[in-house]
């Protein structure tokens, strides 16, 4: 379970902050020593390791992190990265484009770009063809940077990255940039980001004296998911979880928070840390938390790098409590399948990003309900009819998740490619996908074919081929498949939980033939890496 002070901030973070759009990366790398993602998950080496290439391939996903060190070229979507490194770990590779030093005409994270030069985060996802700060990379020292939080060492000092770690709070300085939480204060002291908890680059004794629930080889880590934790420290808008960096008047750095979101329930959001995280410890039998624990998702499952527990992203439209952009995002919004239209995207003012609410009356498609067979806390009335009447109103999507649908016995249902949908429960074992011709009239989701490659749509990873990632904005269900798990060609820190000589392992809710083609350790179940969770 989350410790108090986790759940303490997340109800200070409900209060609100200022809001900005930014992409998160699903990145994925190596993967973890323990399936339940134990301290140690994600293997790390002290020195680090170089490896990898420059260069701009659209499939160059991120490399394996762990340790707040991560070797990874910089090409258009980090580049090929090398093997994971600890505290103070070396490059993986070049930058592929120059460092900018935040002046001049680079473009800012999120506008349209060419090639790395044009960035100031010397990063342009070539796939997306936009600005972006890739999280589960990391720059070594003398690379280019634009903030503190690109750099191994949470150093970034005229435009480059330091060679030597950040200084923890409360101890001596002589500069801001030296400092883990960017502030020297009068005294010549760093100053603490954030009171309550230790942010990434502060040294570290347990998991739980750091923001991010991850400490690794002593230093806390910003990279136990795919985004940055709330309460840790950000830069940008585009590393957070909640896509929320809230920041001082004219500091560098920030600390990221989650959307106001009135009315709204305050579960955990897609990519934070849930029930164990990093510390093991009493799970079920299955490998996640009972029902989920506490996430929106109701999918409490290892991340492929880290092996870390994080709420997984669910599958087509969000659920109630679930990030959102727009009221499109939400299951049983107005032109979504097997609801009255009532569900709403739920925003503070000035934030464009919130929570889907709950709606009126019974469980539009695609909501969290409660399987005949189970008793898991959660709506057992689908608009489609009563669980208890009929089983076949809520079934199971590719990640596990009971999902109202109103699409009856698929042992009867035939082929649904090409069909409406609010989740894949509705596809009956295919992915639920955003839908090209939405923009003309037609429905939001169709069921597709029985993977995405690199490219295609989606609205999570498990719509993608073995070892692929979805790359989509917080809160948005309008995504890209793109990357790797493996990219240092098929080798893994030692204990991980890949595949021996595989060219990536599936990620949780792809596809696989044996539980030897999961990421760590995940079981094979009926052709898919989850947990018979529910």
């Amino acid at each position: 379970m989350m410790s108090s002070r986790r759940i303490n901030h997340r109800l200070a973070a409900l209060a609100g902050g200022a809001m900005a759009f930014g992409l998160v990366f699903q990145a994925c790398g190596g993967s973890s020593s323990q399936s339940t993602g134990g301290q140690d998950a994600g293997a790390d080496v002290s020195s680090g390791a170089s490896g990898g290439t420059s260069g701009g391939t659209s499939t160059g996903g991120a490399g394996g992190e762990s340790g707040g060190a991560t070797g990874g070229a910089g090409g258009a979507t980090g580049g090929a990265g090398g093997a994971t490194g600890g505290a103070g770990g070396a490059t993986g590779g070049t930058s592929g484009g120059a460092g900018a030093d935040g002046g001049g005409s680079c473009s800012m994270l999120g506008v349209t770009c060419a090639s790395n030069g044009d960035c100031c985060s010397a990063s342009c996802d070539s796939a997306l063809g936009v600005c972006t700060s890739p999280v589960g990379v990391c720059r070594g020292a003398g690379e280019g940077c634009s903030n503190a939080t690109e750099c191994c060492t949470f150093v970034c000092n005229n435009g480059s990255c330091g060679s030597s770690l950040c200084i923890s709070d409360n101890q001596p300085c002589a500069q801001d940039s030296e400092c883990c939480g960017g502030s020297c204060d009068g005294n010549g002291m760093c100053a603490p980001l954030n009171p309550g908890c230790l942010t990434s680059g502060n040294t570290c004794t347990t998991n739980n004296d750091c923001c991010s629930d991850f400490c690794s080889n002593g230093q806390c880590s910003s990279r136990p998911s795919f985004c940055t934790q709330t309460d840790d420290v950000c830069a940008e808008d585009t590393e957070c979880c909640a896509g929320i960096c809230s920041k001082q008047s004219g500091a560098a750095l920030g600390t990221c928070t989650e959307p106001g979101a009135p009315g709204t329930t305050g579960c955990l959001i897609a990519g934070e840390v849930c029930g164990a995280g990093a510390d093991g410890g009493p799970i079920s039998d299955g490998g996640i938390p009972q029902c989920g624990g506490e996430c929106c998702s109701r999918s409490c499952a290892p991340y492929g790098p880290t092996g870390v527990l994080i709420c997984q992203p669910p599958s087509g439209c969000h659920p109630t409590g679930e990030l959102c952009r727009e009221d499109s995002d939400c299951c049983g919004s107005p032109g979504l399948p097997g609801g009255n239209g009532s569900v709403r995207c739920s925003k503070s003012p000035g934030e464009p990003v919130g929570r889907c609410d709950n709606g009126q009356a019974c469980r539009p498609s695609g909501a969290i309900c409660k399987l005949a067979t189970t008793s898991c806390n959660a709506e057992n009335n689908c608009c489609a009819g009563n669980v208890n009447l009929d089983p076949t109103v809520c079934q199971q999507d590719l990640l596990g998740i009971p999902r109202c649908t109103a699409v009856g016995d698929c042992t009867e249902a035939g082929s649904r490619a090409g069909q409406p949908c609010a989740t894949s429960a509705d596809c009956c074992g295919l992915p639920c996908l955003p839908n090209a011709s939405a923009g003309d009239g037609g429905v939001a989701f169709i069921c597709g074919p029985s993977c995405v490659d690199t490219g295609g749509a989606c609205t999570t990873t498990s719509d993608c081929c073995s070892g692929l990632p979805c790359v989509l904005p917080p809160g948005s269900t309008q995504g890209m498949c793109g990357g790797g798990t493996n990219p240092d060609g098929g080798t893994t820190p030692d204990g991980g939980g890949m595949p021996d000589g595989g060219g990536g392992c599936s990620l949780f809710g792809q596809q696989c033939s044996s539980t030897a083609d999961c990421c760590n350790f995940v079981p094979c179940t009926e052709g898919r890496c989850v947990f018979p969770v529910f």
